[in-house]
């Protein structure tokens, strides 16, 4: 394979600017970072990984019904991952979880600092990382605010996609299959897989997540594994719906309900499933019909796992920041265009811009789905160009 052809290889800049200013932007989110995981009524989301770390440990239901409308809403085997922020103080655990999501985006982007523009022969724009982090900053605001677990399995993905490209196996392997436990739309990268061929990553990921099942299996039984299993589809199930044509919810499938069902009335989960589907069947249309190569097919299956969501919302977009990279790499009208504007449906979406009612109008459009669906379409399409322009 050609060192042309991985995600790994770095390129070079004779400047020291964006560098320096990457690093900047960096200090300022771990700033941020550490600010709002101090405060006590931030980092909601964590605050359930830690319950539900804790519920693990004492050997009861992880998926109680009084949790009400912040239920534990991963799979049963993933609420041991979390025990070692247990031994820590509530707010030393928020804030080194917050750290440790900056710290996985700059080595996302030291992992995946080969653009696809080398494979034109051309050097990196070094100002591209620095473009795609300043787009996705409401994201990340959100990430840090309430303590999710996106910049992670962007990591994961990064980690699983590159050890394959190099040939490992059981790396690749631990990385794919704990992002799909924490997230099973992560499994979307199997299309990567699969077109690259890495058989044996794919089957290694099989096995490790059965060894990560086995905690899970030693605390509470096959029985009790199952029954807890069980209240985790009950639980989606009774949760996605009230949320799905909430102003939140902006993922492609949402966009695509609107046209099925009425405003007013919620949602199936017939529906749900039907608009997930055909989102799923458009992705896979796209990709069949581009053929990117493997930076693109990269960072198109990292925005799938969050664009093909019906509760897709504002923080899971980090998943996007692969793709705005790429976009700012070609440094066509077009891309750079469609970074801005993913930076600037971040900005004036937001609450504290253009006050929480106007806001709560604005995201019912669908505005992140609309922009990142066109990200999408303009990938494919420059996919496309560059094959036939190879070709000619």
């Amino acid at each position: 394979m050609r060192a042309a052809d991985t995600l790994g290889a770095r390129a070079r800049s004779t400047s020291k600017t964006p560098q320096w200013v990457f690093w900047a932007l960096m200090l300022g989110l771990a700033v941020l970072a550490v600010a709002l995981g101090q405060h006590p009524r931030r980092g909601v989301d964590f605050r359930v990984y830690l319950l539900a770390a804790e519920r693990f440990l004492a050997g009861v239901a992880l998926y109680p019904v009084s949790d009400g409308t912040m239920p534990f809403k991963y799979a049963p085997v993933t609420a041991p991952l979390f025990l070692p922020f247990t031994l820590l103080p509530a707010r030393v655990a928020s804030a080194l979880w917050n750290l440790g999501l900056v710290a996985a985006l700059v080595a996302v982007v030291r992992l995946t600092s080969r653009p696809a523009s080398r494979l034109e022969g051309r050097e990196a724009w070094p100002w591209a990382p620095v473009l795609a982090t300043l787009a996705l900053l409401p994201a990340f605001r959100f990430e840090f605010f309430y303590g999710q677990v996106d910049a992670l399995l962007l990591l994961l993905l990064a980690l699983t996609a590159l050890g394959a490209e190099k040939g490992h196996t059981w790396g690749p392997g631990v990385a794919f299959a704990v992002a799909v436990l924490l997230k099973p739309p992560a499994a979307l990268l199997v299309l990567f897989l699969l077109a690259r061929r890495h058989w044996r990553v794919m089957g290694a990921s099989v096995a490790v997540g059965l060894v990560l099942a086995v905690p899970a299996l030693a605390r509470y039984g096959l029985t009790g594994l199952l029954a807890q299993t069980h209240d985790w589809l009950d639980t989606l199930a009774r949760t996605t719906p009230p949320w799905a044509l909430g102003a939140n919810a902006q993922g492609l499938p949402t966009l695509l309900l609107a046209f099925m069902v009425p405003p007013e009335p919620m949602p199936s989960g017939a529906a749900i499933s039907l608009a997930q589907g055909l989102a799923l069947a458009v992705f896979v249309a796209v990709l069949a019909w581009s053929r990117p190569r493997p930076p693109a097919l990269f960072a198109l299956c990292c925005l799938g796992v969050t664009l093909l969501s019906p509760l897709a919302w504002r923080a899971n977009f980090v998943m996007a920041w692969p793709l705005l990279r790429l976009a700012a790499e070609r440094k066509t009208p077009g891309g750079l265009a469609l970074v801005a504007l993913a930076g600037g449906v971040g900005v004036f979406s937001a609450d504290f811009v253009i006050g929480t009612e106007r806001a709560e109008q604005v995201l019912l459009w669908r505005p992140y789905a609309l922009v990142f669906t066109a990200l999408l379409v303009w990938a494919a399409w420059e996919a496309r160009r560059e094959k036939a322009a190879a070709a000619s």
